[in-house]
């Protein structure tokens, strides 16, 4: 059996009509799961393939969140634009977009209209922040959110200062909310299939998703902001070796004296101020200074041997060049490879819980696929070369 057959969304089309990061990471899960997808892009293209480092409209984002899709140019502006994205929608099981509130229904898209023709559609929106609301209609990029949701504060350095994460989290984590209800949508659907199977409209925002990723750090705040609270591990953070960094933590009293003997510090078991986690809480900033200027004395190797000798919870500090080399990770296949244009082969995590076997699906050039999607929706070579002269459908390399 051909590995496609057997993936669980298997036959299943998806309309990604989303830009960014958000939307199109959730049709890009759905598609190393199985699905069909089709990408609705601007004449332009989306905004996603010029930010940050690009060649020919690829950039490292425009790649990861776009793999394995085909790609169409529709210029929804003009009417024939509409009318060809809705007879698209009349087969699609899902459709996925993240525009601001009002602007699927200013253009004729919105779900109510869609699922009039289609009634089995699963429509996912995303927004910022909700689609009412004093913030409605605001811009919500990555650090907005950060710093709206906590999670900047959640991320203070030693002074007290909020920090952003330097990773896309608020749009990661709205894509993976977002498969999840695309998945659970699509069970309640086929469950009903006797009764008629209805689709339904998921509204999902990305300030949403960051409350409920955080939902532990926000509930411990409500219950003891304010209030001293012990660290949860003593010692903890990261460390300076000799010719790296470190990550050590204790979580339990063995880890504690393994650690103790790892770095010939056995008298510190016999320490009444460091004798349980809650005393070694109240002496973190001692403890923690003495464990730095021990650790710095030793090559990161050196300390691997002794902490795995002793069975200390810990790991080496390594950038991503390390990652895809680690011997755990290449023994467990989490890289594969792309073969994507215009760069040859990329190494490519995973959809983790699938296939690791063969190279990973590329992400299209904007408008690449457009005569090709346009030939299986039953227009003719005429007809698709009146369109290009209309203007409100691009292929790739004309015009671009």
């Amino acid at each position: 059996m051909d590995q496609t057959d057997a993936l669980p969304y298997a036959g299943l089309k998806v309309l990604d009509l989303s830009q960014g990061i958000a939307g199109p990471y959730c049709a890009a899960l759905l598609g190393q799961q199985g699905a069909t997808v089709i990408k609705v892009e601007p004449p332009a293209g989306d905004w996603i393939r010029l930010l940050g480092g690009a060649k020919e409209g690829m950039s490292a984002l425009a790649v990861v969140n776009n793999l394995g899709k085909r790609s169409i140019c529709i210029d929804a502006t003009q009417a024939e634009g509409r009318a060809l994205i809705l007879k698209m929608a009349q087969s699609a099981d899902v459709l996925v977009e993240n525009f601001r509130p009002g602007v699927m229904a200013k253009l004729g898209l919105e779900y109510a209209t869609l699922a009039a023709d289609n009634p089995r559609l699963i429509y996912v929106s995303i927004t910022g922040f909700g689609d009412s609301g004093p913030d409605a209609h605001k811009p919500a990029t990555d650090s907005v959110l950060q710093a709206k949701t906590g999670m900047a504060v959640a991320n203070k350095d030693g002074a007290g200062r909020p920090r952003r994460i330097g990773l896309m989290v608020p749009d990661t984590a709205t894509a993976l909310y977002a498969a999840q209800c695309v998945g659970a949508a699509l069970y309640a659907r086929d469950a009903q299939a006797q009764r008629g199977g209805r689709g339904r409209h998921l509204r999902l925002s990305l300030a949403e998703c960051c409350a409920a990723f955080q939902a532990g750090p926000i509930l411990d705040d409500f219950l003891f902001g304010g209030e001293y609270k012990p660290p949860i591990t003593v010692p903890a953070g990261v460390f300076a070796t000799r010719d790296g960094h470190v990550v050590l933590a204790t979580l339990r009293d063995a880890m504690w004296q393994g650690l103790c003997r790892a770095l010939a510090r056995e008298d510190w078991l016999a320490e009444p101020r460091y004798a349980s986690a809650v005393l070694r809480g109240r002496a973190a900033e001692e403890i923690n200074r003495e464990v730095a200027a021990i650790v710095a004395g030793r090559d990161t190797q050196e300390w691997a041997l002794l902490f795995e000798q002793h069975d200390v919870l810990f790991a080496p500090v390594q950038d991503y060049a390390a990652l895809r080399n680690d011997p755990q990770i290449r023994h467990m296949a989490y890289f594969g490879e792309t073969e994507q244009a215009p760069y040859g082969k990329l190494p490519m995590p995973h959809a983790p819980g699938g296939a690791r076997n063969g190279l990973l699906p590329a992400a299209p050039r904007a408008g690449e696929h457009t005569r090709e999607i346009l030939g299986e929706f039953g227009y003719g070579a005429g007809d698709i070369e009146a369109m290009e002269r209309s203007g409100f459908v691009i292929q790739s390399g004309a015009g671009h």
